[in-house]
């Protein structure tokens, strides 16, 4: 495949999309981003239309944060993003917009492929895979295959309970991973202390700085997302655990924590490799572009 036959990959983030133009022969040939609209649906809808009609390709992966409906066509849920987006036909109104061929994917999945295939991943067949961010995401590769299921919901850590009764999540339940380790969790956490942090990197700045509050909320945190990942690693028996996303840096705080989770379930799946993602934000939109890639004979360009 040459770049006249190269993927657009899209990722809808929180705060920013990201592309990148990927073709399997020649790799990258072009990236970038721009924020994601904060008005709803239509306006987040026409950025990426404008991007997938941009002429770049003439198919497109498109990764969201949240669950598709079964046929992978519409958006099921988008916890993190505002405005109505339940039942939006997303992959067929940017294709009646652009005459681009889509095919939309989760966006943790997304990242997983990209991260299996080409970065920290590369070689193993038993991953569990971690991507921090506003909320938490997660997916699970056993057998060098990214699980899926029904609407691309295979893998969801941050909406695992860690808290019973804890904090509401944006998925309707309580205490979930997400809702007390998440990006804008952290940021709760430390205004509720009386800190000032607006924005999870300035908490991250912050447990650096001092050993005060921001870092006890990190450290509180890791503890939650130890216990989610010494379930998670018990019931699957994987390998290696690689954690990305934007928010990845608050790991370094959080790592005591799962390390020590994870040294106990040694007898039982062996050592795992706790690892951290290599292909930095840019990671979900080139997984968005493999899972949309045609897949040659006897290639595993795309799988997922």
């Amino acid at each position: 495949m040459d770049e006249e036959s190269a993927v657009l990959g899209v990722d809808v983030g929180g705060t920013q999309i990201k592309w990148v133009l990927w073709s399997p022969g020649a790799g990258v040939l072009d990236h970038g981003e721009l924020p994601t609209p904060r008005s709803g649906p239509p306006a987040v809808l026409s950025a990426v239309a404008e991007l997938v009609g941009g002429g770049k390709a003439g198919t497109a992966g498109v990764a969201v944060p949240g669950h598709l409906t079964d046929d992978l066509r519409a958006v099921r849920l988008l916890p993190n993003l505002p405005g109505p987006w339940e039942g939006l036909p997303f992959a067929a109104e940017l294709e009646s917009r652009t005459g681009v061929r889509v095919r939309l994917v989760n966006d943790a999945r997304a990242f997983a492929l990209a991260e299996l295939k080409l970065g920290a991943a590369r070689g193993w067949q038993d991953v569990l895979f971690v991507t921090m961010g506003t909320g938490i995401g997660g997916a699970l590769a056993l057998g060098g295959r990214v699980l899926r299921a029904g609407g691309d919901r295979v893998g969801e850590l941050g909406h695992m309970i860690c808290r019973p009764g804890g904090p509401a999540c944006g998925c309707g339940s309580q205490g979930c991973l997400e809702a007390v380790a998440g990006g804008s969790a952290l940021v709760t956490a430390v205004r509720a202390g009386g800190g000032r942090a607006g924005t999870p990197e300035e908490v991250v700045r912050e447990a650096e700085r001092s050993d005060g509050l921001e870092r006890s909320v990190l450290e509180t945190a890791g503890s939650a997302l130890a216990l989610v990942l010494g379930n998670v690693v018990a019931y699957s028996g994987v390998s290696a655990v690689v954690i990305g996303g934007g928010v990845a840096p608050a790991f370094t705080f959080m790592r005591p924590a799962v390390e020590a989770e994870l040294a106990t379930r040694v007898r039982l799946v062996g050592r795992v490799d706790l690892r951290l993602a290599e292909l930095g934000s840019g990671a979900g939109a080139l997984g968005a572009a493999l899972a949309a890639a045609p897949r040659a004979p006897h290639s595993t360009n795309g799988d997922i």
